[in-house]
């Protein structure tokens, strides 16, 4: 039911921050039930030691408050030894699953993350996704510099309510400013 939260390529580690982390597994035909949650100590030591050798991680991040919502049958499926390591909340229909971004890594690096994090909703709420590359990564700088943090994000609809900031800005002679560094990819034929 759920995909990997880690992919490797080469030296290329990739960890996805975000809902991937709830682990599940199918203990019927057609079931599905949560199993863990990502990482448990040895995969977080995995993940530094990969970064301790010089191999670069690269962490996809959703938002820094993550909700995952579930069906009463599959909450009520939640381990006991899970459930005390989540937060967990119901409104007696639907229960959601809470995780908190970033919590597994070390302080430093984990506030390095949410700033960037912070920095991409800030950008979101200032320029229509539609002007937006569909992945923002983390500028070059930061040390270590095999970790880097980036956000693939999905545009939100495309209605009335943004037609006019998208023709101020395609149609008005509106450019990037300092604080607002990323502009649409424009190409001509």
């Amino acid at each position: 039911m759920s995909l990997s939260p880690t992919l490797h390529h080469d030296d290329i580690l990739v960890v996805f921050d975000g809902p991937r982390r709830l682990l599940w597994s199918s203990p019927a035909p057609g079931t599905y039930a949560p199993a863990a949650l990502w990482p448990d100590p040895v995969q977080v030591a995995d993940v530094l030691d990969h970064l301790g050798a010089g191999g670069n991680v690269l962490v996809l991040l959703d938002q820094e408050d993550i909700t995952i919502p579930l069906y009463a049958d599959e909450a009520a499926s939640i381990p006991p030894e899970l459930r005390r390591s989540l937060t967990v909340t119901t409104d007696g229909v639907l229960t959601e699953v809470h995780l908190t971004a970033l919590d597994w890594l070390p302080e430093h690096f984990r506030q390095r993350g949410l700033r960037f994090l912070r920095y991409t909703e800030q950008l979101l709420a200032r320029r229509h996704d539609l002007l937006l590359p569909p992945l923002l990564v983390e500028a070059p700088g930061s040390e270590p510099a095999n970790l880097r943090f980036a956000r693939l994000r999905t545009p939100r609809p495309f209605d009335e309510s943004h037609i006019g900031a998208l023709g101020d800005w395609l149609f008005a002679g509106a450019t990037a400013t300092s604080k607002d560094p990323l502009p649409a990819l424009e190409v001509s034929p």
